[in-house]
């Protein structure tokens, strides 16, 4: 899998973040099925943890994914960072 994006402007943060305007993935249709899994795992996680969730990684999630394809990450939606 390969994950592609358009920045929206600069760095949010200190570590180099930029917000996106779009993102695009190159997969097969499993790949995509395992992140749309995730994504919906993740949101059930965060409503379950409330504010004791903070993120969760996919690549951490399945033993499937491949060293090389990118990472993406579920975080939970602060004032400060929307």
């Amino acid at each position: 899998m390969k994950a592609f994006a358009y920045p929206a402007g600069e760095p949010v943060n200190e570590d180099g973040l930029v917000e996106l305007n779009q993102v695009s993935f190159v997969a097969s249709a499993e790949t995509i099925r395992a992140v749309a899994q995730f994504l919906i795992e993740a949101a059930d996680k965060m409503e379950m943890l409330g504010d004791n969730y903070d993120h969760l990684h996919l690549q951490d999630s399945r033993s499937s994914w491949k060293e090389n394809w990118p990472d993406i990450i579920v975080c939970k939606k602060y004032e400060e960072n929307i």
